[in-house]
């Protein structure tokens, strides 16, 4: 059998493997109060229906076994607790050049392995064409505390702002399929 080289053109081919254009990742542990926001962000978007073009999956604290998950990825939205100073409940968003500044400051054991997987996919050529990190700004992450009522009276901008960069990043998509038609 012939093997095929990869190119960027099959980067999000819905026929090769388990490629989608837009992954949404919900990262961190939902034992740790606030820092379970992301799984909880992922959880919601996974009751819609957004076709075969997008993949919500929660990530939890599974560090590189996520590296295939993103490898086909076009574009990798990443939702997550952070901490930036804001107030608590804070929704931010970090693009991709700011991600390795966020990723450095160790909310918990999740984040080192996230760092480590970005890092593989980009030596690996693999990094998604577009990244963006929605965060909510955590105000603890003590273990097997409920999360805040600040974090979860902000999840639901937190959703609204993920559905935004859904609706973009397959706007983007149709535009470049569109192009090379």
């Amino acid at each position: 059998m012939k093997l095929e080289p990869y190119t960027e053109e099959l980067r999000g081919c819905p026929v090769k493997g388990n490629a989608y254009p837009v992954l949404v990742l919900g990262i961190g542990n939902p034992l740790m109060g606030d820092d379970g926001a992301g799984v909880e962000l992922a959880h919601r978007l996974q009751e819609r229906d957004y076709g075969p073009l997008v993949h919500v999956e929660e990530g939890g604290t599974q560090g590189m076994a996520l590296l295939p998950l993103l490898e086909d990825a076009d574009t990798l939205i990443l939702l997550d607790a952070v901490r930036t100073g804001a107030l608590p409940g804070t929704v931010v968003t970090r693009s991709r050049e700011e991600l390795p500044r966020h990723f450095s400051r160790v909310m918990s054991p999740h984040q080192i392995g996230m760092k480590e997987v970005l890092g593989a996919a980009q030596l690996c050529g693999t990094l998604p064409r577009a990244i963006t990190l929605v965060g909510v700004e955590a105000l603890h992450t003590d273990f097997c505390r409920p999360m805040s009522a600040e974090v979860q009276e902000a999840l639901p901008k937190a959703l609204d702002t993920a559905e935004a960069l859904i609706a973009r990043a397959l706007a983007e998509h149709q535009a470049r399929k569109n192009a090379h038609a």
